[in-house]
């Protein structure tokens, strides 16, 4: 039995059975997880410079493929806030226009994740906060014309393949891969996420700003037919990186010298 025949007989396909949209879909979907592990291990480094501290100790969740990527426990080990790590890669070329915000300045996030992180709030008592990071020229497409053609062919074989399973573990695989070989690609993507700016915002005052500025920012609900005419777009609240969120290194800094209360009251009152 040939190689070939061998592939077939365990996955199910062969390399023939590819096709250029096999490549680029994986192509994109790997330079997305690479780019979303660059973001985790860069806000690891931020916090350990920033808090320098036993008593607030940052634990990992991300193995745990939830909306939880880490959880903050104080000294007695309790956890007192919930981090989700977004990445935002693409500029809203029409900001200006359709939200009042510069491109340069807008960060979208869906309505359905500031309501989900609001009801994991209320049932944990827990505060969520969204940690965000974004470049616009580091999107999945960008950093995946990057990878190596075999480690892409190799992965898109395994993805489609009627057979396989773990399929997700696999991609984690690769993304393992890529960044304990110090893959080109790795190295330039975290560079460029290690320059850029980082900011919080709270699911709370997140949903203060949808509710005051609704018709404002979430320009879907101002337009006729929005679904039909864009089709698989989601619902997204936009806000303003400069004046609606607080950097991390300011979060960090006030929650290790001021405290959690002093935290807690700038959430009551909205300003985080």
């Amino acid at each position: 039995m040939g190689a070939e025949d061998c592939l077939v007989d365990v996955l199910g396909l062969s390399w023939g059975d590819l096709d250029s949209g096999d490549i680029q879909r994986t192509r994109q979907m790997l330079g997305q997880l690479l780019v979303g592990r660059c973001a985790e291990m860069v806000f690891e480094d931020i916090y350990k410079e920033e808090m320098r501290t036993n008593q607030l100790d940052l634990v990992d969740l991300r193995e745990s493929r939830s909306d939880t990527d880490y959880r903050v426990l104080n000294g007695s080990g309790r956890p007192i806030y919930r981090l989700n790590i977004k990445f935002h890669g693409s500029r809203f070329r029409r900001a200006a226009e359709l939200v009042t915000l510069s491109p340069d300045d807008c960060f979208a996030l869906a309505t359905y994740k500031i309501y989900g992180a609001l009801q994991k709030e209320a049932k944990e008592q827990l505060p969520y906060i969204f940690a965000i990071v974004g470049d616009p020229e580091l999107g999945g497409e960008v950093v995946g014309d990057q990878l190596d053609d075999h480690v892409v062919t190799a992965a898109a074989l395994v993805v489609r393949c009627p057979k396989a399973s773990g399929k997700r573990d696999l991609e984690d695989s690769v993304v393992n891969y890529l960044v304990e070989s110090d893959d080109q690609a790795y190295l330039a993507a975290r560079a460029r996420i290690e320059r850029a700016d980082w900011y919080v915002l709270s699911a709370r005052r997140a949903q203060t700003l949808l509710r005051e500025k609704l018709f404002e920012r979430v320009y879907a609900l101002r337009i006729r037919g929005f679904a039909k005419v864009f089709r698989g777009a989601e619902l997204d609240m936009h806000f303003s990186l400069s004046q609606d969120l607080t950097p991390l290194r300011t979060f960090l800094r006030i929650l290790k010298e001021e405290g959690q209360t002093k935290v807690a009251v700038m959430m009551t009152n909205g300003d985080l």
